[in-house]
């Protein structure tokens, strides 16, 4: 079945026109909206729990509104001064990630111009003007002409830029040296879908060899992924998996089967992408504010499951949604809620990730796991021979006295959720199984519901019998 899943992942792949897969460890904390100066105090954390990207909003100068979306409607991409922060503070940002080893991916956003004063009407802008730009026209989405060449905004108000013209595309590759030059790691291309293919070929040109580059293409048909493969084809492009999040919100919501996640890019149309061009995500700043339709989940325990099972996995390279900042324009706070990045469950997933890096995925039936397993509610995620992910949807405690784990090596496993140990033994028909779980006290699996575990081998040696502590089973 394994060999199975990999010959028609790799045709799959290649329909698609991806890269030739690579073991990538990186994992993106999205800084959303954040002040460049106050990211910086934020490192060593951001550093301690294992993210080794983070991505910032678009610098460039740009709507003078305060609210968020504003920072996606540009003036003039030679000026780098705004809410965020001026060149200066962005330049210190990136050091200070680059001290530390983190890299640092910006936003930007080449498809359309701002809605400010009368610029949509005369179109001066500081390095464009009239003839740069496309008739204004709104979009038809069932037109794909449209979709590339049509104003983008609720009135059709926000300048299409021609980005078929080698005078914009050289203004885009001076954006982009210039942010190069300040030390960016990668890029974000916003609203990729409304610029044709060629024009990502052509400015990514600038862009040295191992720098990530990656899209955002929200699909108008979320069922139906077969739009993305003239990006997939660019090369060196990766672009963001709104189906596989699709796809998550079915497994995790009421009624879904997480089954449905063991392959998810042979799921007819919906399928999600190959791994080597996918940025996987739970949530981002779209759906998290509900400014895109179809792709929000409906229980915030379920986007944290979600992104638990996008670290479990070796494909993709994660992003995870980092919450918003106090707002610039009010007095509130932040919404903690949103902040996926620092849960605790996300980042036990993030060393899990790391810790796997390279290592073969492997999804084992919960039949063969213990009576009971084989449910709509569970997901087991082998990797290689050392490490196991468990996720349990349900809203009841998965506990079996009796568990094997086909495929796993014996020894000692550390818990990184919870931070608990797990003996895995061989049985007498050579099957691994779970000797203790936790305590001198039980074998088998407890789970506690709607969470994750990680384990990690840590010895091949059983694990040193250990005294009954204060934890419950239900706590696992």
């Amino acid at each position: 079945m394994h060999t199975r899943i990999l010959v028609l992942g790799c045709i799959a792949a290649i329909a698609l026109g991806c890269h030739t897969p690579t073991a990538r460890a990186d994992v993106i904390y999205h800084a959303f909206n954040r002040p460049f100066k106050t990211v910086i105090p934020q490192l060593p954390k951001i550093k301690r729990y294992g993210y080794t990207h983070i991505q910032i909003s678009p610098p460039q100068k740009s709507h003078s509104g305060s609210q968020w979306y504003f920072r996606y409607q540009p003036i003039d991409h030679t000026v780098l001064d705004g809410p965020l922060g001026n060149e200066q503070e962005l330049k210190a940002l990136i050091d200070a990630a680059h001290r530390m080893g983190i890299k640092v991916i910006v936003d930007v956003v080449f498809n359309h111009m701002a809605d400010q004063g009368t610029l949509n009407k005369t179109l001066a802008y500081p390095r464009f003007s009239r003839q740069h730009f496309h008739s204004r026209t709104c979009i038809n989405y069932r037109d794909r002409p449209s979709v590339i060449r049509g104003w983008l905004g609720a009135t059709c108000n926000l300048p299409d830029l021609a980005t078929e013209q080698p005078y914009v595309r050289a203004e885009a590759k001076t954006y982009l040296r210039k942010l190069l030059k300040l030390g960016a790691d990668g890029f974000r291309f916003d609203a990729a879908k409304h610029v044709e293919p060629e024009f990502f070929r052509a400015v990514i040109t600038v862009v040295p060899q191992g720098k990530f580059v990656y899209g955002e293409n929200i699909p108008e048909n979320p069922d139906d992924s077969t739009e993305y493969a003239a990006y997939t084809a660019i090369g060196r492009f990766s672009i963001m998996d709104f189906f596989l999040t699709r796809l998550m919100q079915k497994a995790f919501g009421d009624g879904g089967d997480l089954r449905m996640l063991v392959e998810p890019n042979l799921v007819g149309k919906r399928r999600a992408l190959p791994g080597a061009v996918a940025v996987t995500f739970a949530r981002n700043h779209d759906t998290a504010k509900e400014t895109v339709g179809g792709f929000r989940f409906g229980d915030r325990r379920d986007v944290l499951l979600a992104n638990a099972f996008l670290l479990s996995r070796k494909e993709g390279v994660p992003l995870i949604y980092g919450g918003d900042p106090r707002p610039p324009e009010t007095d509130e706070p932040a919404d903690s809620s949103l902040n996926d990045a620092d849960e605790p469950l996300v980042v036990a997933g993030v060393a899990f990730h790391k810790h796997m890096l390279g290592k073969p995925q492997f999804f084992i039936p919960g039949h063969q796991i213990a009576l009971g397993a084989d449910t709509p509610n569970m997901l087991f995620i082998r990797r290689g021979s050392s490490g196991l992910a468990i996720i349990n949807k349900a809203n009841a405690t998965f506990n079996v006295a009796t568990a094997k784990l086909p495929g796993m090596n014996p020894g000692c496993y550390q818990e990184l959720h919870h931070n608990f140990t797990v003996s895995v033994e061989r049985g007498g028909d050579r099957t691994p199984y779970i000797s203790q779980w936790g305590t001198q006290n039980r074998a088998g699996i407890s789970i506690a519901p709607r969470t994750a575990l990680f384990l990690v081998q840590i010895s091949a040696r059983p694990c040193p019998t250990v005294a009954t502590d204060s934890h419950s089973e239900s706590e696992w």
